[in-house]
C-alpha cells in the first residue's frame, strides 16, 4: 500500500487524558519501535518511541518534509549503526532529539511528545511539547 502524505501541522487527534503506550520491557535498549493510539471515534495517532539505554525520546510518526510516516516496514526506524531515525520515503535522518541533519528537512524537527516512565511503564502526557 503506498504511503498517504499527512497533515504536517498538530496531529488531528491528541488523547485527552494520559495513556499508557506499552510496558518498559516493550521497548528494549537501544531501540525504536512505533505505536497507535486509538479514540473513541476512530481517530488514532501515531507514535515513535526510541530508547537509548535508559533514556527515553517519543515523537509523532510524521516527517516534517512531506507528512509521511517515517518506516516503510514495521518498527524499521533505525539506521544501520542506531544512531538516527531515518525516514524511508527521502532518507532524511533525524537525531536523538527529533533534529534533521541529513536530507530534504535539514532543520526540521519531528514533532516530540512527551512520556514519562514509572511503574515498568511507559506513558504519553496530555501536553504537547
Amino acid at each position: 500500500m503506498p504511503k498517504t502524505p499527512i497533515s504536517k501541522t498538530a496531529p488531528a487527534w491528541w488523547p485527552q487524558e494520559e495513556r499508557e503506550i506499552c510496558t518498559l520491557a516493550d521497548m528494549p535498549p537501544d531501540a525504536a519501535r512505533g505505536f497507535t493510539l486509538y479514540g473513541d471515534d476512530d481517530e488514532k495517532l501515531e507514535l515513535i518511541i526510541w530508547r537509548r539505554g535508559d533514556a527515553l525520546t517519543g515523537f509523532v510518526n510524521q516527517c516534517p518534509h512531506m507528512g509521511l510516516p517515517l518506516e516503510t516496514f514495521p518498527d524499521r526506524f533505525l539506521s544501520a549503526d542506531g544512531d538516527a531515525l531515518i525516514c524511508s520515503a527521502h532518507g532524511a535522518r533525524f537525531h536523538f532529539d527529533g533534529a534533521c541533519f541529513d536530507g530534504p528537512c535539514r532543520g526540521q524537527n519531528l514533532r516530540r511528545v512527551a512520556l514519562s516512565a514509572r511503574a515498568g511503564h511507559i506513558y504519553l502526557s496530555t501536553e504537547q511539547p
